[in-house]
């Protein structure tokens, strides 16, 4: 198996993930806080989105959604209405994304996965492991939306087989 064909499944567990826990959601629900700290789910995918978009153009693809308000999942949270990303456009942005990334992993060969390039956050990487770390990264943060989602009054999304 190919390490391009473990990064796609990789990528399409962070979209499982994220939309199971963000179905039915509103931006209403988006909003909610965690008591102690923490993020919502507004936060959470604007930053999802933003990773998504450096993943992109480390893959040569058109990014997932360029837009000022994704610099508000910045340092600061999201803590209301007045500072929320539109729901609705991070939503479907965010969805529509997965096809053009995750062909762009399929495309990626061995030697392309092992060349090493360059970044601030990571200096000298081999290509396939900075791609394997931003998608697991990627994916706790999908994980996050779990929580958020039952803050907002929702049941568990994922559960074990048999428990439903």
């Amino acid at each position: 198996m190919s390490g391009a064909i473990l990064l796609r499944y990789q990528l399409r567990l962070v979209h499982a993930m994220a939309d199971r826990n963000l179905e039915g959601m509103s931006a209403e629900d988006s909003l909610v806080q965690p008591s102690g700290g923490g993020n919502c789910a507004n936060w959470i995918l604007g930053h999802l989105v933003n990773v998504h978009n450096e993943l992109a153009r480390l893959l040569g693809v058109e990014p997932a959604w360029e837009d000022p308000q994704l610099e508000r999942a910045g340092p600061e949270p999201i803590t209301g209405p007045e500072s929320a990303i539109d729901w609705h456009a991070l939503t479907a942005r965010f969805a529509a994304v997965e096809e053009r990334i995750g062909a762009a992993l399929k495309r990626l060969t061995d030697q392309e996965l092992g060349e090493v390039i360059t970044t601030p956050a990571f200096g000298d990487t081999p290509r396939g492991i900075l791609l394997s770390t931003i998608l697991a990264h990627q994916v706790y943060h999908a994980g996050q939306l779990a929580t958020t989602r039952r803050l907002a009054g929702h049941p568990g999304a994922i559960r074990i087989p048999g428990t439903e």
